[in-house]
């Protein structure tokens, strides 16, 4: 199938999971299969991570301290964005809230239809077609929208046993990460900082027998200290468990 061909209908309901891009064909007509694109969706919120391949080897790294300047540049390669997705007849709208780029002249916009397990999507102000294949499709889909006492916004997703946290704090630096939940374990597996991944998010209330309106995480700094960012809780969609 070409990306012209009709194709089924999809709502946005259908789309929740973790879907991973395994086709682009730009504006200039060349395809890109090789841009590890995973694109994780919830309710309405979502988490985009776009990271060019091979990349460096981060291995050593422990914090953005103890990058070196090859590995910043690949860092500044990455794009990858984070917010609410909304759907007007066949097209969608990703509403961007944090993003690792400056925003282009247009908004994300795409028509969407389905042919067998792939999804496509069309541009609808660019001439780019994408295929997209979800992992699984989750059981359960809850999302909050935070916000520090200083300021930092952050959107956390959860998509059955994935999740999805998209961080921008008060002086413009970006976090986005996809993980696995299991045995109680908020593990990061893939990020825009690569030294994140391994290390646990923990989202979690004061606690353990109690929610309400503050939300803790595990992070580090940029020296490599374990630090625990406080959240006040904006806007909740689904039925969140931590």
């Amino acid at each position: 199938m070409t990306a012209r061909e009709s194709a089924v209908p999809v709502v946005m309901s259908e789309c929740a999971g973790l879907w991973q891009r395994t086709l682009l064909v730009d504006t200039d007509g060349a395809p890109d299969t090789t841009t590890d694109v995973r694109w994780l969706q919830g309710l309405t919120r979502f988490v985009d991570l776009r990271r060019p391949m091979p990349r460096p080897d981060f291995g050593e790294v422990r914090c953005a301290a103890e990058l070196t300047g090859q590995q910043r540049a690949w860092l500044r390669m990455q794009d990858g964005f984070a917010g609410v997705l909304t759907q007007s007849g066949d097209v969608f709208h990703w509403q961007r809230r944090i993003e690792l780029q400056a925003p282009g002249p247009f908004p994300d916009e795409g028509r969407m239809s389905r042919s067998g397990e792939v999804l496509v999507e069309i541009g609808v102000h660019a001439d780019y077609f994408e295929h997209w294949v979800r992992a699984e499709a989750p059981d359960t889909c809850w999302a909050m929208d935070l916000e520090s006492p200083d300021g930092d916004r952050a959107i956390l997703l959860r998509a059955g046993d994935r999740f999805g946290w998209a961080h921008l704090d008060s002086a413009g630096a970006v976090e986005l990460s996809l993980g696995d939940v299991a045995h109680g374990e908020w593990v990061i597996t893939d990020s825009c900082l690569p030294y994140r991944e391994g290390h646990l998010l923990q989202p979690r209330w004061k606690t353990a027998s109690e929610t309400g309106n503050t939300l803790f995480t595990s992070a580090i700094d940029a020296e490599g200290t374990q630090v625990t960012p406080q959240w006040i809780v904006r806007y909740t969609e689904g039925n969140v468990i931590v």
